[in-house]
């Protein structure tokens, strides 16, 4: 009974962790971006660097995709139509400077 519990709760976490959408957005407008973190809430959004590797980041729609002690920060990301497409990214919030 307790390894069924315990394989139940790795299911769990490896199903949160696998359930972000991922983008690659070399080819994708900033209307097209912002609008699909609009309509999915969470997305792993990624490009081939200068170096031939892949980036990736997760970006939200919404301060309510961040956990608890976060906040959202906006960004400015490279697409296919601007270089400066804002986008927001959940950060830890540091209070009193620490």
């Amino acid at each position: 009974m307790i390894r069924f519990v315990m394989a139940a709760g790795f299911s769990v976490v490896s199903f949160d962790a696998s359930a972000a959408v991922r983008y690659m957005v070399q080819g994708m407008t900033c209307a097209e971006v912002q609008e699909s973190l609009n309509r999915d809430g969470v997305a792993i959004l990624y490009r081939q660097g200068e170096s031939g590797i892949a980036l990736y980041d997760r970006f939200v729609g919404s301060a309510s995709s961040c956990a608890a002690g976060e906040t959202v920060a906006m960004h400015k990301i490279a697409v296919a139509d601007t270089d400066n497409c804002r986008v927001s990214k959940c950060i830890e919030v540091q209070r009193f400077g620490g």
